[in-house]
């Protein structure tokens, strides 16, 4: 049930019902802190009949921290899917790295879950834990003080007083513009499109990547024993695969992930959005802190974007225990916070744009040497466990 706004203030405001929004909120709550929640959209439903929309990957420190939340087996229950496999290759030379959970001695290297089931799965436990939940519900102006932050909303009414206010309202966030806070954009002038096929083989329970030329395809399995598909691709290249129909989209998508699953036998309506990986210059300007896209976005070669936001929330509910607790938006907090965080993000940023320059250049001699790279690395257990435990949370 949600509530109506309170004039009383809050130790926490989120601003954003996402993934990261939810769970900080949630984690705040979890703490006794007084804890309110804004969304512009209506609350957050899912149902097993719902088709398979957008999904992400979750690593293991992720779903870890959906446990240590609470929610970890409300999320599995949701379609949820661990996987125990990751394949990758590249289309112009022989190397090809396998990561496997045994191997690890781990019982899954990650989980494919729907944004959907994830975001209704914290609204319903945000409720339970006596967040105050305002659905439908948009900011216009905001007020910075010494010691809180006055949210307005329609006609300057007040919509919350809070010590701390968390951003976690989406890569384009209002307030972070409200904040002044300058963001550096990269932008890849190309789009990564989306859908759920299904395949003449079965997904054998792994993540499949392949890097051919400037595109990179990835397929992710789903409980259903489908796939989700996210196919990144130069502007005009993903329009002309947008208007292709089913048949046409299925044949070449087969192609270009050379046929590792069969046939490409069926497949939903496609969707794109652009990529373009954002940093901001700072996380936080007065009590307003950053948190998720709002702070960063990322290329979703590795599926890291959700990851590193999980992060954050987990990093930023770490440093409002002790005496945090009796002022969440103190500068000391949030420098705190932002020193956990951003190092990272930029390491991540600069990794992923490393691996894209490196899958995405031809020339003479490089596919053969970049083979051999990923078969040395391949067989090189130390160092592939490290990698591995890097790529999927475990360090």
């Amino acid at each position: 049930m949600s509530q109506h706004p309170s004039k009383d203030v809050l130790d926490v405001l989120v601003v954003g019902a996402g993934a990261v929004g939810g769970a900080i909120a949630l984690g705040a709550a979890r703490q006794g802190l007084r804890v309110g929640l804004l969304e512009r959209n209506t609350a957050p439903t899912f149902h097993e009949v719902m088709p398979v929309t957008r999904v992400a990957t979750l690593n293991i420190a992720s779903m870890e921290f959906f446990a240590r939340l609470g929610v970890q087996d409300a999320l599995e229950a949701r379609r949820a899917h661990a996987f125990s496999g990751m394949s990758v290759w590249d289309a112009h030379g022989p190397g090809h790295i396998r990561f496997d959970a045994d191997e690890l001695g781990v019982p899954a290297l990650g989980w494919t879950v729907e944004h959907a089931a994830l975001e209704a799965v914290l609204w319903d436990e945000m409720e339970a834990a006596g967040v105050a939940l305002w659905p439908e519900t948009e900011w216009k102006t905001v007020d910075t003080g010494p010691d809180r932050v006055d949210v307005y909303g329609n006609g300057h009414a007040l919509l919350a007083s809070a010590r701390l206010v968390v951003a976690a309202d989406g890569a384009q966030s209002s307030l972070r513009t409200r904040m002044g806070i300058p963001v550096h954009e990269q932008d890849y002038h190309a789009r990564g499109v989306v859908a759920t096929v299904t395949t003449e083989r079965p997904h054998e329970d792994t993540a499949w990547q392949r890097f051919v030329d400037d595109q990179i395809i990835a397929f992710l399995p789903l409980a259903d024993g489908r796939s989700s598909i996210v196919w990144s691709q130069p502007e005009l290249q993903a329009e002309d695969t947008l208007a292709l129909d089913d048949a046409a989209f299925c044949e070449a998508l087969g192609t270009v992930i050379d046929h590792r699953l069969g046939a490409i036998t069926a497949t939903s309506r496609r969707a794109s959005f652009p990529l373009v990986a954002r940093h901001a210059q700072y996380y936080h300007a007065g009590r307003v802190a950053l948190a998720g896209d709002a702070a960063h976005t990322i290329h979703p070669l590795a599926g890291q974007g959700l990851n590193l936001g999980l992060a954050d929330a987990c990093a930023l509910i770490e440093r409002l225990h002790g005496p945090a607790r009796r002022d969440p938006g103190a500068e000391t907090v949030l420098r705190a916070y932002t020193r956990d965080r951003r190092a990272e993000n930029a390491f991540m940023q600069r990794a992923m744009d490393g691996f894209r320059l490196i899958f995405g250049t031809h020339a003479a001699g490089l596919p053969e040497l970049r083979g051999l790279g990923i078969r040395l690395v391949d067989q090189a257990t130390p160092l592939k466990r490290r990698l591995a435990l890097r790529a999927f949370g475990l360090d």
